[in-house]
């Protein structure tokens, strides 16, 4: 029996536990930072929480006998795919990187940055009411922009303040389709959309942008650590 120890937290992820739960001979084991409060979960042993950084992460393999790490986590999860990559290494375990491809520039057109900071530097000759699609994490970046109003969109509220002047708090929880995404554009008058490029699936905000003739500042997805 092969333990296969799966770092999710998205759609794919769980998709991906499920299938592979199915097989013969494959014992899985899901894992969650455990951030939101209600999410989707695969028909599979799911373990939730910190590891205690790359080190906690190389005691779990040895002790939990783990053949196989897939880190299935998303494409800007760029600290726990390091974790993953280094504790692998000390613990001598295979890991896979399930990559979701980008979404291509030159078929749907867009400024492309390779940070939030550029991201923020690039907004000011572009518009005044910014669709913030990029979660709740990196906020501090825009945080300067007193001149700019912000929609931010997110599951469930931040567990910190907001640090936005000129904003207001979209809380609701997607797959969105393009139809809503207009709705929600054209409602909050919306001039401006950044998003990161989380690849997949082309969704709705960036169909919605394009009918609107709405630019948008894409976030490129980062590099994979090495190993």
């Amino acid at each position: 029996m092969k333990r296969v120890l799966i770092l999710g937290g998205t759609s794919d992820a769980r998709a991906l536990a499920s299938s592979v739960s199915d097989l013969p001979n494959y014992e899985v084991i899901y894992s969650l930072a455990g951030k939101t409060r209600k999410p989707g979960l695969p028909a599979c042993e799911v373990r939730t929480g910190g590891f205690g950084g790359a080190e906690g992460l190389a005691a779990y393999l040895a002790e939990a006998s783990i053949d196989l790490v897939v880190d299935a986590t998303h494409p800007f999860a760029q600290t726990m795919a390091s974790h993953a990559a280094d504790a692998c290494l000390v613990a001598n375990t295979a890991r896979v990187k399930f990559c979701r491809p980008a979404w291509p520039s030159d078929e749907l057109g867009w400024i492309s940055v390779k940070t939030y900071q550029e991201a923020a530097a690039k907004l000011s000759a572009l518009g005044d009411r910014v669709f913030l699609s990029i979660g709740t994490k990196d906020l501090d970046a825009f945080s300067a922009l007193a001149d700019k109003w912000f929609l931010i969109r997110a599951v469930e509220q931040p567990a910190l303040p907001i640090p936005l002047i000129n904003h207001a708090l979209l809380l609701e929880r997607g797959p969105f389709d393009a139809a809503h995404d207009r709705t929600i554009m054209v409602t909050y008058q919306i001039d401006v959309l950044v998003s990161k490029n989380s690849g997949g699936t082309p969704v709705g905000k960036i169909q919605a942008a394009h009918h609107l003739n709405i630019p948008i500042i894409m976030i490129e997805q980062p590099g994979m650590p090495a190993g």
